[in-house]
């Protein structure tokens, strides 16, 4: 079952960034709420799988790569408050997570 709820977030993720891709190379524009509320649920999602991923998995490689998301993570989301804006640990983060999204949704059976 916690493949399927893995399955579900990966497709979730990837949704969401999609859809905040659309966002920054203006193709849609959403108000500033929107946004926010899109970043806070791809920061919970991106959490949520890295942890389960942490938890359950016993290949060293997949709970390495979680882990260097989640330090990611946290390195950008303190220096993105510190000066607003994307900054290159956010983007490493948002690399890793599509690529184990990817990986997690098509390559891994259930």
């Amino acid at each position: 079952m916690i493949k399927n709820v893995s399955k579900i977030c990966s497709f979730l993720l990837l949704f969401l960034l999609s859809v905040l891709a659309l966002n920054e190379f203006q193709i849609m524009n959403y108000s500033d709420n929107l946004k926010k509320i899109f970043y806070f649920l791809t920061l919970i999602l991106i959490m949520f799988s890295s942890v389960t991923t942490l938890l359950t998995h016993k290949s060293g490689f997949f709970k390495f790569v979680s882990a260097v998301i989640m330090l990611a993570l946290t390195v950008g989301g303190v220096l993105s408050i510190l000066k607003p804006g994307l900054n290159i640990s956010l983007y490493v983060c948002l690399i890793l997570t599509v690529v184990y999204s990817l990986v997690d949704m098509f390559y891994k059976v259930a």
